[in-house]
């Protein structure tokens, strides 16, 4: 083993956590590395297997949704209201666009105890109007858009219904048609298959629902590896060059630059800095698993960072912050 590699296997056993995808892009040359086991005391991890993405699922959403109005099926801009056929959006506040939701400044916040792991599979429409243990409240616009920036499961969730009522077919199937294919993303699913990582707790002992589920596919239900999330990096890139498959470079920008009340929020994305010294990032943490990606798109520098286990701590405080830091120090 080299030296960094034991050092992250080092990390691994402090924070006990089994398993870990890396991948590295450098103007445009990747390279990939698979440390440990997909479930203690079994199988090893390999460029194949998946992991749960979590928030990521956000990135790749924000993602399908501006293909979409490149092709001119949406808008970023135009009331979401207007696109909704299976649930009314209640608000107060005035129009709500999808610009809004995917920078969580639609005014949505997210019920107490709501959007955690659900065993069920109810439609999107069921979940944001009230009726199902995952989402106990009906989501409702309580704030006036593009006035502060709140986290939002919830907005997520719209935005999903929104894709399935214009498209008329089920956001997994979307996603999967727009972007995965086109990608050629074979290893990202929302119903994940072997291979795959079980969920650990911060102690390293195996969840006891060892694969868990949410419902909420373009907020937090994708399973994928580092390599093909790095292909939405690498996309994204690309775009940014006017050079990309999926929608223009006016958007990509979009992507990447702040929106409304919020320095530090671009479209599905986090940011950091400005201008040739622009960092982006997406955070997944949920039941077992934890991951990152930072992006620096004007030096075309990329990290994807994924493990099966639940540190408790947030991840630049814990092993993945480690590993980045290993990696860029």
């Amino acid at each position: 083993m080299t030296t960094l590699t034991n050092k992250i296997m080092n990390l691994m056993k402090t924070y006990h956590v089994p398993g870990l995808g890396l991948v590295i892009l450098n103007n445009q040359t990747t390279s990939t590395t698979s440390l440990g086991l997909a479930q203690k005391d079994k199988e090893c991890v390999t460029e194949d297997t998946l992991f749960h993405a979590c928030s990521m699922s956000k990135f790749a959403t924000s993602m399908l949704v501006l293909k979409l109005c490149h092709q001119g099926l949406l808008s970023l801009d135009h009331p979401i209201q207007d696109y909704l056929r299976s649930w009314l959006l209640q608000s107060e506040h005035g129009p709500i666009t999808l610009r809004h939701l995917l920078s969580h400044q639609g005014g949505i916040e997210d019920p107490e105890e709501s959007f955690g792991v659900h065993p069920g599979r109810p439609d999107m429409a069921q979940i944001i109007n009230g009726e199902t243990p995952a989402c106990p409240t009906r989501i409702g616009a309580v704030k006036p858009p593009n006035q502060e920036f709140t986290y939002s499961d919830a907005g997520y969730c719209i935005v999903q219904q929104v894709v399935e009522d214009v498209l008329d077919i089920p956001f997994e199937t979307a996603i999967d048609k727009h972007l995965f294919r086109p990608l050629e993303m074979d290893r990202s699913m929302y119903e994940p298959t072997s291979p795959m990582t079980s969920g650990h707790d911060p102690d390293g002992t195996v969840m006891k629902d060892r694969i868990p589920y949410y419902p909420y596919a373009a907020a937090a239900g994708l399973w994928s590896t580092p390599s093909d999330l790095m292909k939405l990096v690498k996309e994204l890139f690309l775009s940014l060059n006017g050079e990309g498959i999926l929608f223009s470079k006016e958007y990509a920008m979009d992507m990447i630059s702040p929106q409304g009340a919020a320095s530090w929020a671009g479209l599905g994305v986090f940011l950091d800095g400005e201008g040739s010294s622009t960092e982006i990032s997406s955070l997944g943490w949920g039941e077992g698993f934890q991951s990152m990606m930072v992006a620096e798109p004007l030096e075309g520098k990329a990290w994807v960072i994924m493990t099966n286990g639940n540190t408790g701590i947030h991840q630049i405080k814990g092993l993945i912050g480690d590993v980045y830091r290993l990696l860029t120090t």
